[in-house]
């Protein structure tokens, strides 16, 4: 994915990255036919290829002649290899039964076939995914894995609850409506349009993913205590509390 999220992931954990990753269970290097693909995609291929070899070198370097750090980068390069491979030749598919994969959010235990609206799935260029409540979520998990680069973020239009491209996506931040896991709303719309409508309605500001997303970095402190309290309150009143997978 040449777009906004893996380039400013990538930039910041691209020494470490590979390192990390000797779990990964992937298949060995192999040649990649794209004769089929277009001249664009061909080239596209190279590109990456190109890339990854650089990051790969990046990665080597910093194993200080150490065999089995060596073999680890090569493993993870690998497996970015056969990720990119995919998208390029399978395209953005949306993900299907996301929910069914991860019915609740495991930060906050909630449903998120209820907050269909608000949910988020990440997929990591490590290959493994993650399903949330809501973007405030999702920021949790890319705060605490510095080390996993998120490809793809797909999120719930606010409208219809279908997953939409989080980067796609025409935000809405503010407004009247209480958010999900927030107290300064994010909401996602596949349209401007409905968008547009949205804060006619219930006011708000219309942003991209990327202002949405640091804004939720930047909500984290607040929002994580109105959250605790909120559940201190609830528990105190005899309410159920839902319990996160994550203890």
């Amino acid at each position: 994915m040449e777009k906004l999220l893996s380039s400013k992931w990538s930039a910041y954990v691209v020494a470490f990255l590979f390192v990390l990753f000797g779990s990964l269970d992937c298949a060995d290097a192999k040649d990649y036919d794209v004769s089929g693909l277009s001249k664009e995609r061909q080239e596209s291929w190279s590109r990456t290829q190109a890339q990854l070899k650089r990051e790969l070198a990046t990665c080597q370097e910093h194993c200080g002649g150490s065999g089995d750090c060596d073999a680890k980068c090569q493993k993870a390069h690998d497996a970015r290899l056969e990720i990119a491979y995919q998208r390029l030749t399978q395209g953005e598919a949306v993900p299907k039964g996301d929910i069914q994969q991860a019915p609740s959010c495991p930060f906050c235990g909630m449903d998120r076939q209820k907050f269909a609206h608000s949910r988020a799935f990440v997929e990591y260029d490590d290959g493994s995914i993650l399903g949330t409540c809501s973007i405030h979520c999702a920021a949790v998990d890319m705060a605490v894995n510095i080390d996993k680069t998120p490809v793809r973020v797909w999120v719930g239009d606010y409208i219809t609850k279908e997953l939409i491209d989080a980067e796609s996506a025409i935000w809405v931040m503010g407004g009247n409506k209480m958010g999900v896991m927030t107290k300064r709303a994010k909401w996602a719309f596949g349209t401007r349009e409905e968008a547009e409508q949205f804060v006619k309605q219930e006011g708000g500001t219309a942003v991209g993913f990327e202002a949405a997303m640091k804004a939720s970095f930047e909500d984290m402190y607040e929002d994580t205590r109105m959250i605790r309290e909120r559940r201190k309150a609830k528990r105190m009143s005899g309410e159920k509390v839902p319990v996160p997978a994550l203890r």
